[in-house]
C-alpha cells in the first residue's frame, strides 16, 4: 500500500514509518525536519515541507492509497495548527482522489479517568485539545474513509502487543498509557484491516 505519513518525524511517526517499511508498504514521509529520517532505510519518498502550505502537502499526497496524519499544536500556543494542516490534507486528498485517512488525536478530549488528575490536565492542555477537536470535526464531516485514533498517555517503553481498543467509548479502568511502538502497530493494523472506518477508537495498554 502507498501511504503518506504527515508528521513522520514526530516521536510516534518515526516508529510508524519504520514499521510500515518493514511490513512492505511504500511509505512517503512528509516532514519539516526530513534530516531526522536519515536512519530509516527503505522509504519510498521523503517530502520536505510544511503542512500549513497546501502545495507542500499536495506533493506528499499525490499517488497515495492512504494518508496517516500525526499532527498537533504547541500547548503553549493558541494557534490551531492541527486544524489548518488537516484542512489542507483533506483538500489535497479530494484533489488527488485519495479517500483513506487515519488521524491520531488524543484520549484526553473526552476522558474522565483518572478522576483526580483529569480536570487539571484537560485545563492545562485546553487550547491544544480544542485544536484537535476542531481537526476531528473536519475529518468526520469530510466524507472520507476516516478513522480517528485516540491513544491514552504515550511513552517510549518497548512494545508489548497487548492493547485495548474501545469504539466511541471510554476505559473504565487503567492502565491509561501505551507505548508509541504499540500505537504504531495499532495504526498500521487498522490501515490494513479496516475494522474501524467512520469510528473514533480509544487505544490503551491492556
Amino acid at each position: 500500500m502507498k501511504i503518506a505519513v504527515i508528521g513522520s518525524t514526530s516521536a510516534t511517526g518515526l516508529h510508524l514509518v519504520a514499521k510500515g517499511v518493514r511490513r512492505g508498504h511504500e511509505i512517503t514521509a512528509f516532514s519539516r525536519r526530513p534530516q531526522k529520517l536519515a536512519g530509516i532505510q527503505g522509504l519510498a519518498n521523503v517530502v520536505a515541507g510544511n503542512g500549513l502550505d497546501a502545495s507542500d502537502v499536495s506533493k506528499a499526497i499525490a499517488g497515495q492509497d492512504a494518508v496517516i496524519a500525526i499532527v498537533g499544536s504547541n500547548p503553549k500556543s493558541r494557534t490551531k495548527e492541527a486544524t489548518e494542516v488537516i484542512r489542507n490534507v483533506i483538500s489535497e486528498m479530494r484533489t488527488e482522489d485519495v479517500r483513506r485517512l487515519l488521524f491520531v488525536s488524543s484520549y484526553l478530549l473526552e476522558a474522565t479517568r483518572p478522576r483526580i488528575m483529569m480536570p487539571v490536565i484537560r485545563w492545562w492542555l485546553r487550547d491544544s485539545l480544542e485544536d484537535l477537536k476542531s481537526a476531528e470535526e473536519l475529518i468526520t464531516t469530510s466524507q472520507m474513509k476516516w478513522t480517528v485514533i485516540r491513544p491514552t498517555e504515550l511513552n517510549d517503553k518497548p512494545e508489548t502487543n497487548k492493547v485495548r481498543l474501545e469504539r466511541n467509548s471510554h476505559f473504565s479502568s487503567g492502565p491509561y498509557e501505551i507505548s508509541r511502538r504499540d500505537l504504531a502497530n495499532v495504526i498500521l493494523d487498522e490501515l490494513e484491516q479496516e475494522k474501524y472506518i467512520g469510528t473514533r477508537v480509544m487505544v490503551s495498554w491492556s
